[in-house]
């Protein structure tokens, strides 16, 4: 160990004592002398109490570690979930945390109490319920108002600038929230002019949400964004109906991006009195912000085999580039960034490759996609294009309806971009008599 200004030292460092395989250790774990030098300095050191006989698991953390309570028991519980369920007993499985020295020393002389009160887990109005097979088990508990509104809403937490985010799942969603069904969005709604952030934990295979309603202009809330907005990512702690403790697993997205923007219109909005946002989330919790299967075209799809494919497609996409369904779907369906933009980009190459007429603001995206130097470059590709592909139009699936419409689309683009020169000669160099 390296000390400012000393001589660096070795030492022993116990991170879990077993008090049956080495009696020795019991009295030094217990008088805080485990991990002590011989100048009298301690080392802190997070580290496991295991008594079998008593069954006894405690996680000790110093209180100089305090701040690391959330990614010690993270550390913990992710050894213990790689174990064999029938390797791992019923009392390690509910280990208790405690701090320093003397909250061990209570917790062994079985104390009703520990360092970590459990007022401080549950709401000081009413008595606080802990599961009555397992009193430790408040050790284990999320924060304070968890359980209030368990049963629609999530609890996040920070610790150390990584996120927790705390579920309850009841006995008819019981398996929902694993790691390989599981999605996180961050979605926006506007209410009276002021912003409400949703941090929203899905699970597809079950159908299940949980929300948390987050206040952008307010300094914790924000900080939960700040990170999103700089990781996207989470450990999600899922607790049953009897407040046991499930499983965890860790959670991404690529949605750094929407958690930006998100930031950005907070940034605008002006700040609103306490009553005001609570009405806000009221109104939120009462018409909830869709998290459901919604038909958008922001989804990776590979090249559109046929031209009625690719029309299907960009159809799809004319409908979603409007300013506002763009929002709609980066803010409220949490599309993310990159998946909209590469979706974008590839159905608009696609409906090029055809020579499929698009609305002006996609040809001018498609420009600033790189895909022609100019718009009126971009109509003549499209138009050539379209000419290749038209006489055997039925073969790529476009009926006598669509070929004529796209024509006619593609002569006002032509005119629009000054690279028609009449009807006689017209961009599409086909016409009925």
């Amino acid at each position: 160990m390296f000390r400012t200004d000393r001589e660096p030292v070795e030492i022993d460092v116990f991170r879990v004592v077993n008090v049956r395989e080495h009696p020795e250790l019991r009295e030094p774990a217990l008088h805080g002398t485990l991990h002590r030098l011989d100048d009298g300095e301690v080392v802190e050191v997070p580290f496991i109490y295991h008594d079998p006989d008593a069954q006894d698991f405690v996680l000790v953390i110093p209180h100089g570690a305090r701040s690391r309570e959330l990614s010690e028991r993270a550390k913990l519980l992710d050894s213990l979930m790689k174990e064999h369920d029938e390797d791992v007993p019923d009392y390690v499985r509910h280990f208790a945390i405690v701090f320093g020295r003397h909250g061990l020393r209570r917790h062994i002389d079985d104390a009703e109490t520990m360092d970590v009160d459990a007022t401080e887990l549950e709401p000081v109005d009413r008595t606080p319920v802990i599961a009555s097979y397992y009193p430790r088990l408040a050790g284990l508990l999320p924060p304070a108002g968890f359980w209030d509104r368990a049963p629609a809403e999530l609890a996040p937490l920070i610790d150390e600038d990584e996120l927790w985010i705390f579920v309850h799942v009841t006995e008819d969603d019981h398996e929902a929230f694993t790691e390989a069904s599981s999605d996180l969005l961050v979605q926006l709604k506007t209410v009276d002019q002021l912003p409400v952030c949703i941090l929203a934990l899905t699970d597809n295979g079950a159908h299940a949400v949980r929300r948390a309603y987050l206040n952008p202009v307010r300094s914790a809330d924000g900080r939960i964004l700040e990170l999103l907005r700089r990781d996207f990512h989470a450990t999600v702690v899922v607790y049953s109906g009897q407040r046991q403790l499930l499983r965890s697993f860790r959670v991404e997205a690529p949605r750094a991006a929407n958690a930006k923007m998100i930031i950005g219109r907070a940034e605008l909005a002006p700040r609103s009195p306490t009553e005001r946002w609570e009405h806000a989330v009221d109104a939120c919790r009462t018409i909830p912000v869709s998290v459901g299967p919604i038909e958008h075209p922001f989804i990776l799809e590979d090249d559109a085999s046929t031209a009625a494919e690719a029309l299907r497609r960009l159809s799809r996409l004319e409908v979603w580039s409007s300013p506002d369904k763009i929002e709609e779907a980066l803010l409220g369906v949490s599309v993310p960034r990159t998946v909209f933009e590469l979706s974008r980009r590839r159905i608009v190459a696609d409906a090029l490759r055809f020579g499929l007429a698009m609305s002006n603001p996609l040809v001018l995206q498609a420009v600033r996609f790189g895909l022609a130097a100019d718009a009126p470059s971009l109509v003549a590709v499209l138009t050539r294009h379209f000419d290749q592909i038209v006489s055997d139009a039925s073969a790529q699936g476009l009926d006598d309806a669509q070929i004529q419409a796209n024509r006619e689309s593609l002569e006002r683009l032509c005119v629009l971009h000054g690279t028609s020169t009449g009807r006689a000669l017209s961009c599409t160099m086909e016409h009925s008599g």
